[in-house]
């Protein structure tokens, strides 16, 4: 007897299971270990901040939080009042709003992806496009697209466009397209600091985005989860700044249009405690509706309770923040003296917990020479494609341990390149480094 048949939303979500999650099983039965494991995967692929693992550890652990009764019931699903009251205070002491944050614009969730589902639910009717500048976060076709079912439409810009206003041609194009089509966007899904490519947007870039979803009425969701990893504050780059903070946001769009995330995972290396949050100061509308659709977003009581001690403890919080901006800024330096005693081409970053670099050709050329793919004298003529781009990868994971996603996993218009994380522990760090060295060593 035939199984019965999934439906066509379950068929097209298994269609399209990211390249990441299918390395992830592999890197898990395999992982490194210095003591068990030495010939283990370093994973230097997931945005996971490790370099205050042991700050936390102690502080989490010094709370010694109790069971209590109340932990056994249902909590709040979109967050008790007291952590969101904690959680704006992050946003009013750090991120610098016209007008303090108030806990009832704020919904909890268990972690951004969740967030951004509901958003996805709450601000797009199936088969409408989200437009997102890519290179872009690689779990977004997932989160928007599995169950939502919004087109995710990723704009797939040149390197050197990616921070300036030019690139508004490109959505310009790409609307136009989806327009003749019979189609429409509803929502502009953006990144600052940016993933993968380590950066705050200009204020100026931020502000024609907004101009240009305002003439096209479109959603902003402005993701600023990385905001306080921000550990490059030099003159000539960028600075973060919120968007929150803008005294004349609604000189480019309808700030009822805009809705903000942040959460645990990035700046508090948290990822494991599944806790995220979208603020939206000026429209009530989707906090209701994110409310609505919050029991499918539900995290233990427990957890709740403790993040609220463990952000009430303010002094620490800050101070955190400090030490781990510090750790970044000196393992963010460690990797670009390698890759520039090694010429490895990468984009300098200011934020963030990874650098976005392309391996040089002989990395290419190692791999299909080693795969008998190419004689000697064929060599000369390979580039980089997708396709080869592939073969390296899962060279560099299944011959030299090491595991960095490729490119094309975040729609880079360009082959060759990767994001390599930076902020994991310094040993590991080092012998990532080293492993990578030895992918495109001739």
């Amino acid at each position: 007897m035939a199984p019965l048949e999934l439906s066509t939303s379950a068929q097209a979500a298994t269609s399209k299971i990211p390249l990441i999650f299918k390395a992830f099983q592999k890197i898990q039965d395999d992982a490194y270990c210095k003591e068990t494991n030495p010939s283990g995967i370093v994973n230097a692929g997931v945005a996971a901040n490790t370099t205050i693992k042991s700050l936390l550890l102690e502080r989490l652990n010094a709370i010694n939080e109790k069971l209590i009764d109340t932990d056994l019931e249902y909590n709040t699903p979109y967050g008790s009042h007291e952590l969101r009251d904690e959680i704006a205070g992050i946003f009013n002491r750090h991120f610098a709003p016209v007008s303090p944050v108030q806990a009832d614009s704020i919904v909890v969730t268990n972690g951004c992806t969740t967030a951004i589902e509901m958003l996805t639910f709450a601000m797009c009717n199936p088969g409408d496009h989200v437009l997102i500048p890519a290179p872009c976060y690689l779990a977004l076709e997932n989160d928007m697209g599995a169950r939502a079912q919004a087109a995710v439409t990723p704009v797939q810009l040149p390197l050197d466009d990616a921070m300036e206003v030019r690139q508004i041609e490109h959505f310009e194009k790409k609307i136009a397209e989806i327009k003749n089509e019979g189609k429409q966007a509803k929502m502009l899904f953006l990144m600052s600091p940016h993933n993968p490519l380590g950066a705050s947007y200009p204020r100026k870039v931020l502000q024609a985005f907004l101009k240009f979803a305002s003439d096209h009425d479109l959603f902003v969701v402005l993701d600023e989860i990385y905001a306080l990893s921000v550990f490059d504050r030099s003159d000539d780059v960028a600075p973060f700044e919120s968007v929150l903070s803008w005294t004349d946001l609604d000189a480019y769009i309808d700030p009822s249009s805009v809705v903000v995330l942040h959460g645990l995972s990035k700046d508090f290396g948290l990822n494991g405690f599944r806790m995220g949050w979208a603020v939206s100061p000026w429209n009530q509308h989707i906090v209701n509706a994110m409310r609505c659709y919050s029991p499918f977003g539900y995290r233990p009581a427990y957890t709740d309770r403790l993040i609220t001690k463990f952000l009430a403890d303010r002094e620490y919080i800050d101070s955190m923040l400090q030490i781990s901006q510090a750790k970044l800024a000196s393992h963010y330096q460690m990797v670009i003296e390698v890759l520039d005693q090694h010429a490895i081409r990468y984009i300098p970053c200011t934020a963030g917990h990874f650098v976005w670099l392309q391996l040089p050709i002989s990395a290419c050329i190692k791999t299909l020479r080693a795969q008998d793919k190419i004689s000697v004298e064929e060599a000369s003529d390979v580039k980089w494609t997708r396709e080869n781009e592939i073969l390296v990868w899962e060279e560099m994971l299944e011959k030299f341990g090491l595991y960095v996603p490729t490119g094309q996993s975040f729609f880079s218009a360009e082959p060759g390149w990767f994001r390599f994380t930076f902020s994991i522990d310094s040993d590991q760090l080092q012998l990532a480094l080293d492993r990578l060295l030895k992918t495109c060593a001739p």
